[in-house]
């Protein structure tokens, strides 16, 4: 019992040395890790595409499955499978639809050796603004601008002043 004791009382006083431990660990290798992003620039509306990236993968057996709003998704394209160094694979499913503010999606990737599941989340950030905001800023730019050319048209009529002979 004073054993063990002991042993806790040590690994309490290394407890505050954690910090040295570097930030970003790394999964083991051949557990999957699965990232979830759109092909092109998000617009609300307009089609795009999710891709589901795999990595740290070995044995390059798995199985992607999409969800949209915890419901089963179909018409996902086959899933692709590359290898990289190291013996380890990687992976990509992607998945077409038309985004809306209030989605999320998830892939869901088992590894089918050891039943391991690694799950990605989408929702939506970082839209791109409105095409109607940018015309409204031109029409209003372009207006000044017409307006800045009347203006001064007139006060240069208004305070010309006659040329004299004298």
């Amino acid at each position: 019992m004073d054993h063990e004791l002991s042993q806790g009382a040590a690994l309490l006083r290394l407890l505050p040395l954690l910090w040295l431990l570097p930030q970003s660990w790394t999964a083991p290798e051949g557990l999957p890790i699965a990232e979830v992003f759109t092909l092109k620039p998000l617009e609300f509306g307009k089609p795009n595409t999710l891709v589901c990236f795999v990595s740290n993968l070995f044995p390059p057996t798995l199985t992607v499955n999409w969800q949209h709003d915890s419901a089963p998704v179909e018409g996902a394209r086959p899933t692709f499978v590359s290898a990289v160094d190291g013996l380890t694979f990687q992976a990509f499913s992607y998945l077409n639809f038309t985004p809306a503010p209030s989605d999320l999606f998830s892939c869901i990737v088992t590894h089918e050796i050891d039943s391991y599941t690694a799950i990605a989340f989408w929702v939506p950030q970082n839209v791109l603004p409105s095409d109607l905001l940018e015309n409204v800023l031109c029409g209003v730019a372009f207006g000044l601008g017409v307006l800045g050319i009347v203006v001064g048209s007139v006060l240069i009529i208004y305070f010309r002043k006659p040329c004299s002979g004298d």
